[in-house]
């Protein structure tokens, strides 16, 4: 015989399961918020990173192995989950999380094989002679972080060059590169390919 009055529901409470489940989700949306931080990365390149892992734009938009895969990339691109009693071991001043920042957009566009840290030591020693980001000083970091940003820039800032020279003979239905990358390829970043295409079809309109 039912202990429930006419017209009562039965009350539900959540199973261990789903208790652990809903824990799970929360620690792993709180450690990829701190990743972003640590590895200096604005929101423009957090959603660059999101949408070349063809991954939802937020994390409430995730489920949790869309969370693990996103937590786990950026643990391979230098992301360390530290305890209270380890010693921090990336560097993470201003110009650090700056290069790092560069480095991982750099990957979302297709101009980087590889995101991790590691990679990122390796093309900052070939460029320096100096084996860690912490033992830049600050005029070699800054020396770094604007070869890092050439080149990000520097297909976009040639094909505007180019289509800004064609616009004004008439060959070119705009100026710039973002908005022919937008027209020809409706895409919203301009990526290597997307960067290489823009200069073949450009350059068949100077003839």
């Amino acid at each position: 015989m039912s202990s429930y009055l006419p017209g009562e529901t039965m009350r539900t409470y959540p199973t261990p399961q789903r208790a652990n489940s809903s824990q799970n989700r929360a620690r792993l949306v709180q450690l990829i918020h701190i990743a972003k931080g640590q590895l200096g990365m604005d929101d423009d390149t957090y959603r660059a990173m999101l949408a070349g892992l063809e991954l939802p734009n937020s994390t409430t938009r995730m489920s949790v192995p869309e969370l693990t895969r996103t937590l786990e990339h950026m643990k391979r691109s230098g992301f360390q989950v530290r305890s209270k009693v380890t010693a921090r071991r990336m560097a993470d001043d201003a110009q650090s999380k700056m290069m790092r920042g560069l480095w991982l957009e750099l990957h979302a566009l297709g101009y980087v094989q590889n995101p991790d840290e590691s990679a990122l030591t390796t093309w900052v020693t070939r460029e320096t002679g100096v084996d860690a980001l912490q033992w830049l000083n600050s005029q070699q970091a800054q020396v770094t972080i604007e070869k890092l940003k050439q080149w990000r820039w520097r297909d976009e800032r040639k094909i505007d060059a180019l289509a800004q020279r064609l616009h004004a003979q008439g060959k070119s239905p705009s100026s710039s590169a973002v908005e022919l990358a937008k027209l020809w390829f409706g895409a919203e970043k301009i990526t290597k390919t997307t960067a290489q295409q823009l200069l073949v079809r450009l350059k068949a309109r100077e003839k």
